[in-house]
């Protein structure tokens, strides 16, 4: 069988186009040398996310990824917060989005300075609202390596100081389960 050239051309472009588009849509996923690319990947994959109308809970999606990219613990306490809320009819689990620290998002987050203490690396995380980058950042972002992985430990909030497997660890009980739907 005999290919033209434009048949060839077309296949190349598409796949050009359709390969970066398969990849978005699978989730963020990195692996690498450089602390401060594995942050700015996340944020350039989760802002979109998270400023999507159409997404609930984005923090969730990002939970779907596989590996995720947190640790086991936060993993599992994000994971133990999506079912509880799923399960409760009122508000027990995260009324905020946990990597941004916002229930509004920016229009889109720098990474700042990253610091080095011990195998964890802090990432200061800004936002950027009409091009105007806020003077001091929103949050913190503790990470680390093993393996050759990249994973996310914990997000330190800066007003007022806390911390997300603080407030994970800290989640009120549900007292008004959700009835399930009668088949």
């Amino acid at each position: 069988m005999r290919f033209e050239t434009r048949q060839v051309r077309f296949c190349c472009l598409l796949l050009l186009f359709v390969c970066p588009l398969i990849s978005q849509a699978q989730g963020f996923h990195y692996v690498g040398s450089s602390s401060r690319e594995f942050v700015e990947q996340f944020y350039k994959w989760y802002v979109p996310l998270a400023l999507n109308d159409q997404v609930n809970r984005s923090w969730d999606a990002a939970l779907k990824l596989a590996p995720p990219p947190f640790s086991l613990e936060l993993t599992k306490l994000l994971r133990e917060d999506a079912v509880a809320q799923a399960e409760c009819k009122e508000l027990v689990g995260l009324d905020f989005d946990p990597f941004l620290y916002t229930q509004d998002p920016a229009q889109a987050y720098v990474v700042g300075k990253i610091t080095h203490a011990g195998p964890d690396y802090r990432a200061e995380i800004y936002s950027v609202d009409h091009g105007v980058q806020s003077k001091e950042p929103g949050l913190i972002a503790d990470f680390t390596q093993e393996k050759g992985h990249w994973f996310f430990v914990n997000f330190y909030y800066l007003s007022p100081k806390s911390d997300l497997l603080t407030v994970l660890k800290s989640r009120p009980l549900c007292s008004e389960p959700r009835v399930p739907a009668e088949r």
